[in-house]
């Protein structure tokens, strides 16, 4: 929710705040101005800078909002893409164009082959990818984009749209302007909608459906214990090109109820079929995602529901839960009962599941080390406690191949996941002894999360298997 209060003085009341709606024109004052207007001064110079840049440079329109928009992805700063897409649409920007300015996990096209971009739009586009993540940008990159502007004038002009709109994506983002934070940046040509489906009484579990065509595959993601369905923003883009997308909140994380029981992997699977259900969902859909306890949500899927989908992508997990694992859970739940906070179990788990050592910006100290980090410490101390009983003394692998023939199956696991990577070379050897289509891969580099911390390779795989 927004951390600061909105001011809407009345028209005649406040100069600074007269002088923004005749810069909006019919819009009025936008929650952005209303924050601004806590520092009227501010305020003020914003409404100045703003419109320069803005307004009164002479950029192309596509251009400009070219950038504007690979600042919003790059920060997923929602508030900022929602209220400039549909300008970049007026100024000609295509929706596949979108799309591509949108995956910030694929690389992106260069000006000598830009498709389907122009090649200034690929040149300005590289420009504002490389002073977003790595404010240094290039002189290659600033030599390519220079072929396509008139004059310094142009140059400094599509720096300052960068860095203006990264002043305006922060102030965006950490003051939670709109109340967008737990809303993901949008998925250009996708249909998109979201439902509280009941799969229990008193059970509500938040889905997002994002929808490409009737005649696209559909795939089914289930997160981690402890995250909620944001973990998947940075695969979504690039899989959104070809397939339907379901994500939704497992019982008790995220926009989820939080149940009265304690869950079983068998509930949990329930839950996946419960959705296809109601949603009316074709089936069999093409592939089910699931990793870490999402993971072991899969296997059980496959279990209690092998006609509802075709393919089954299983990481970090395990088909059956070491005799160790329901002490480890059990303090894991005292320590944030303990407490009255998940902050604590956040501050081991992060370091767990991103492992010091590797390149990772998800790594304590890394610059996004509080993505899941602040998953975590959002989810409720009993929806954690009530997630977690599913994965105590669980054992999905009696009959479970018997399950899969016929099926295609991917098990996949971060190189730095401790011991699972063997685990799951072992799953797949006996899955292909039971004559399972089964296969492995490891994820070079990643932790617990590697369509987290290594989105681009995980995708490499998965796309690979899905096609």
């Amino acid at each position: 929710m927004p951390r600061i209060p909105y001011k809407n003085p009345p028209k005649g009341a406040s100069a600074i705040g007269d002088a923004i709606r005749e810069r909006r024109g019919a819009r009025g004052l936008t929650p952005l101005d209303q924050s601004l207007l806590n520092a009227p001064e501010i305020a003020a110079g914003w409404n100045n800078l703003l419109g320069a840049v803005r307004n009164r440079n002479s950029l192309p329109d596509d251009i400009r909002e070219l950038m504007i928009l690979r600042v919003a992805a790059r920060n997923s700063a929602t508030f900022e893409w929602i209220h400039h897409a549909h300008v970049g649409t007026d100024a000609g920007l295509t929706p596949q164009q979108l799309t591509i300015i949108r995956d910030v996990s694929t690389p992106l096209p260069t000006p000598d082959s830009p498709s389907p971009l122009s090649a200034y739009q690929a040149a300005a586009l590289r420009f504002a990818d490389a002073s977003t993540y790595n404010v240094t940008v290039p002189q290659s990159y600033i030599d390519a984009l220079k072929q396509h502007l008139k004059d310094d004038q142009q140059l400094l002009e599509a720096t300052a749209v960068v860095a203006t709109y990264n002043m305006v994506s922060r102030l965006l983002v950490t003051l939670d302007v709109g109340d967008m934070g737990e809303q993901s940046v949008p998925l250009p040509e996708m249909e998109q909608s979201e439902h509280d489906v009941d799969v229990e009484e008193s059970v509500k579990l938040h889905v997002r459906v994002a929808k490409r065509g009737d005649d696209a595959p559909w795939l089914v993601f289930v997160n981690s214990l402890m995250t909620n369905q944001k973990m998947w923003d940075g695969v979504l883009p690039r899989l959104s090109k070809k397939y339907n997308l379901i994500t939704f909140d497992q019982r008790g994380h995220g926009k989820s109820s939080v149940p009265p029981n304690p869950c079983t992997l068998e509930v949990l699977a329930n839950d996946i079929a419960a959705i296809l259900f109601k949603l009316s969902v074709p089936t069999p859909v093409h592939a089910v995602i699931g990793v870490s306890q999402g993971g072991a949500t899969t296997l059980a899927f496959a279990q209690h529901h092998s006609s509802l989908f075709s393919r089954l992508i299983a990481c970090d997990t395990q088909a059956t839960s070491p005799a160790a694992n329901a002490k480890a859970w059990d303090e894991r739940i005292a320590l944030a009962r303990q407490h009255n906070s998940m902050a604590p179990l956040a501050d081991v788990t992060v370091p767990r599941w991103f492992p010091s050592g590797s390149t990772s910006e998800f790594n304590v100290g890394g610059r996004r080390q509080f993505f899941i980090h602040d998953m975590i410490t959002s989810t409720p101390i009993e929806g954690f406690a009530k997630g977690a009983a599913a994965l105590q003394g669980y054992d999905v692998l009696p009959g479970l191949a018997d399950k899969l023939k016929g099926k295609k199956v991917l098990l996949v696991a971060g190189e730095r996941d401790g011991a699972l990577p063997g685990v799951l070379k072992g799953l797949k050897e006996k899955f292909e002894q039971d004559g399972v289509d089964a296969s492995f891969e490891q994820i070079t580099g990643a932790g617990h999360l590697p369509m987290v911390d290594a989105a681009g390779p995980w995708l490499d795989v998965v796309e690979k298997f899905l096609a």
